[in-house]
């Protein structure tokens, strides 16, 4: 969904979020979507737009360690700022006048989408805080250690490991020996 800079009315643009923006928050959180809502005012600052509102969704992904289906919840606030590439400085200097390295946000920017000073994608908007909401590393064993234990279990089992501890060889005899110690 696209909205025109000039559709924006001076008090701002109130969006309800609908399939269209679950569909984005699937693609940007990288599961499935099993629960969604949320709202996005969109408001004018000369060239900028910037967004703002909450959104919430209920997810499945799998667990990073051992893939079974994970339910996740993510909400909260979204507040984003977009300008157009043009009015973006191409080289930011720093205090002594050297060249910055560029910010690496973890993703590239076709994954967000570029906002060109005409209209805004607002499906990038939404998958653009799902990307950011989203943890970086999911697994089903942090509740409890019973949990825990059942997840590395399940990955063992998956990646073909044995259950029990492998002998730990050569290196296990060199940390028994007692040496003298330097103090």
């Amino acid at each position: 969904m696209n909205v025109a800079l000039a559709d924006i009315p001076a008090p701002g643009l109130d969006i309800v979020l609908g399939s269209w923006a679950a569909a984005a928050c699937a693609s940007g959180f990288g599961g499935e979507v099993k629960a969604f809502e949320g709202a996005l005012t969109l408001t004018r600052h000369g060239v900028h737009i910037a967004a703002r509102g909450e959104v919430h969704l209920v997810g499945e992904v799998p667990c990073d360690r051992c893939s079974d289906s994970l339910v996740v919840s993510l909400g909260g606030d979204v507040s984003i700022v977009y300008s157009p590439l043009a009015s973006l400085p191409e080289v930011t200097d720093d205090e002594d006048g050297l060249p910055q390295a560029p910010v690496d946000v973890g993703f590239t920017v076709d994954d967000v989408g570029e906002y060109d000073g005409v209209a805004l994608d607002l499906s990038a908007v939404v998958r653009e805080w799902a990307m950011v909401e989203r943890p970086a590393r999911l697994t089903c064993g942090v509740l409890d250690e019973a949990e825990d234990e059942a997840c590395e279990a399940r990955f063992r089992s998956r990646a073909g490991v044995q259950s029990s501890p492998a002998p730990a060889g050569w290196r296990a005899s060199l940390l028994s020996l007692n040496l003298p110690s330097e103090d």
